[in-house]
C-alpha cells in the first residue's frame, strides 16, 4: 500500500483516540512520520539475505549433528562455545569499530561468518568443532555489534521506530521461509543425490551459508559515518539501574537459551515428527512470534509493563511444563506453539523497560551489558540443559524450566516493582504521545 505525503502528515489532534477511530489511529500511528532514505532500505537488504541464510542455518544445524550421531550432551557443548566465542568477541570487535567505523567490521562480518559456517558444517571432528564453533561466535557477534549503530545512523528521531520494526518483522518473517527449507531441502536433495539425509541437511548448511554471504553486495553500497562522530564518547559504564535489572534479566535468559537449541531434535526425536513437519511447525513459530510481538503493545498498555512481563514469563513456565508432560503429538505441537509465543512476548516489555530507564547516552552500553548477561547466562545454561537432558530426558528439564520462568517473574517483581512500573509507564505514556 503506497501511502501518500499527505496522508503521512496528520493533524497533531489526531494523536488523540476518539471512540470509532481507534484502528484508524492505531494504524496511523505505526506509519513512520518521514520517509526511510535509501541507504536504509540497502542496509535493509543486507540484513534480509542475513537473517534468511542464518534463520535456515540455525534451524538446521542441531538436527545434522543429531543426524551425524552427536547427542544432546555434545550440543550444548558446542553451543555454549558459540555463545562464548559471542560473548569474547564483543569488546574487542567494539574497540575495531570504535576505530575504523562500522562498514569494514559489516564487511569482515559477511565474509567470514558464512565461510566459518561452511566449515562449521564440513568439519565433524568433535574437537574441531568446538573450536570452529567459538570462531563462529567471534564473527557473529560483529551483527550485534554494528547493527543498532548502523540503523540509528541511517535514520532520524521520527522514524527510526519503526525502521527498527520493519527490520524486526522482516527477520521473523525470514524465519519462516528458512524453516520451510530446512524442513523441506534436505530430503530433497538427499534423495536426488542418493545420500543420507544428513548429506542433504549439509548441503543445505553450505546453501544457507551462501544465501547470507549475497549481503555483502549490498554492504559495499553502503555509506555510513565513522563511529566517532555518533555520539559522546565518556557515559557511565554501567547506570545504576542495571544493577536491578540484570539480575532478573540473567534468570530469564536462563529460561530463554536452554531448551530453545533443542526445540528441534525434540520435536523430530522425542516427538516423532518427520523432518518436513519439523520444518512447518518451525514455520508456525514464527508466525506466532510475530503475532505475539504485534499483540504485545495491547498487554503491556493493559496491565502495564511490569505486570505484563511477568504474565508472559509466567504463561511461558506453563506452558512448558505442560510440553513436557503432556502426551499427544497435536497437543504438544500447540503447546510449543504457546510457548514460543509467550516467551517472544516479553522481548518488547523487556526492551522498553530497559530503555525507558536509561539515558539516551548510555543506551548503547546497556544494551550492550544486556547483550553479553544474555549470552553469558545462555552459555551455561545450554551446556547444563544439554547434560540433563541426556541424564534426565526432556520432561524433567522442561520441569525445571517452569521453576525458573516463575522465579524470573518474582525477581523481577521484587527488584522493581509497583514504583518502576509506574515510571515506566508515565514514561512509555509520554513517548506515545508525542
Amino acid at each position: 500500500m503506497v501511502i501518500s505525503a499527505e496522508t503521512r502528515r496528520e493533524d497533531p489532534t489526531c494523536s488523540q483516540v476518539k471512540p470509532g477511530r481507534w484502528q484508524g489511529s492505531r494504524l496511523r500511528s505505526l506509519l513512520p512520520e518521514e520517509r526511510l532514505s535509501r541507504a536504509f532500505w540497502v542496509f535493509f537488504t543486507a540484513a534480509f539475505f542475513f537473517d534468511l541464510g542464518f534463520g535456515a542455518y540455525f534451524f538446521l544445524f542441531n538436527l545434522f549433528l543429531a543426524n551425524s550421531h552427536f547427542n544432546e550432551r555434545f550440543m550444548g557443548i558446542a553451543t555454549s562455545a558459540f555463545t562464548l566465542g559471542n560473548v569474547a568477541g564483543t569488546i574487542p570487535i567494539g574497540i575495531v569499530v570504535k576505530k575504523y567505523g562500522l562498514k569494514p567490521v559489516l564487511l569482515f562480518c559477511f565474509v567470514a561468518a558464512p565461510c566459518i559456517g561452511m566449515l562449521r558444517a564440513l568439519v565433524l571432528w568433535a574437537p574441531a568443532q568446538v573450536g570452529i564453533s567459538f570462531l563462529f561466535g567471534v564473527a557473529l557477534c560483529c551483527w550485534p555489534v554494528c547493527f543498532a549503530p548502523t540503523v540509528a545512523q541511517l535514520t532520524t528521531e521520527k522514524n527510526r521506530v519503526s525502521a527498527f520494526s520493519i527490520v524486526f518483522a522482516t527477520g521473523i518473517g525470514t524465519g519462516t521461509l528458512a524453516g520451510l527449507a530446512g524442513g523441506y531441502l534436505p530430503g530433497l536433495f538427499a534423495g536426488a543425490r542418493g545420500k543420507q539425509l544428513a548429506g542433504g541437511m549439509q548441503l543445505v548448511l553450505l546453501l544457507a551459508s551462501g544465501v547470507a554471504m549475497l549481503g555483502i553486495l549490498s554492504i559495499l553500497k553502503l555509506q555510513v559515518k565513522p563511529s566517532d562522530e555518533a555520539g559522546p564518547h565518556r557515559v557511565r559504564i554501567f547506570h545504576p539501574f542495571l544493577y536491578r535489572f540484570l539480575p532478573a534479566f540473567a534468570v530469564w535468559s536462563v529460561v530463554t537459551g536452554s531448551f530453545m537449541p533443542f526445540a528441534a531434535v525434540f520435536l523430530q526425536q522425542q516427538l516423532g515428527l518427520p523432518m518436513r513437519h519439523v520444518g512447518l511447525v518451525f514455520s508456525a513459530s514464527q508466525l506466532t512470534q510475530f503475532a505475539a510481538v504485534l499483540l504485545a503493545p495491547l498487554l503491556y498498555r493493559r496491565w502495564g509493563t511490569i505486570t505484563g512481563i511477568m504474565c508472559t514469563q509466567i504463561a511461558t513456565g506453563v506452558a512448558v511444563f505442560a510440553l513436557g508432560h503432556l502426551r499427544g503429538t497435536p497437543t504438544a505441537v500447540a503447546l510449543y506453539l504457546g510457548y514460543m509465543g509467550a516467551q517472544f512476548m516479553s522481548g518488547p516489555g523487556l526492551y522498553s523497560l530497559l530503555m525507558a530507564r536509561i539515558p539516551d547516552a548510555e543506551r548503547s552500553t546497556a544494551s550492550a551489558a544486556q547483550n553479553v548477561t544474555s549470552a553469558l547466562c545462555q552459555a551455561a545454561s545450554v551446556a547444563v540443559t544439554g547434560g540433563c537432558i541426556v541424564r534426565y530426558g526432556y520432561s524433567a528439564v522442561l520441569s525445571g524450566n517452569t521453576f525458573v520462568a516463575f522465579a524470573a517473574a518474582l525477581l523481577l517483581f521484587v527488584l522493581l516493582g509497583e514504583r518502576e512500573e509506574e515510571k515506566a509507564g508515565a514514561s512509555m505514556t509520554s513517548v506515545s504521545s508525542t
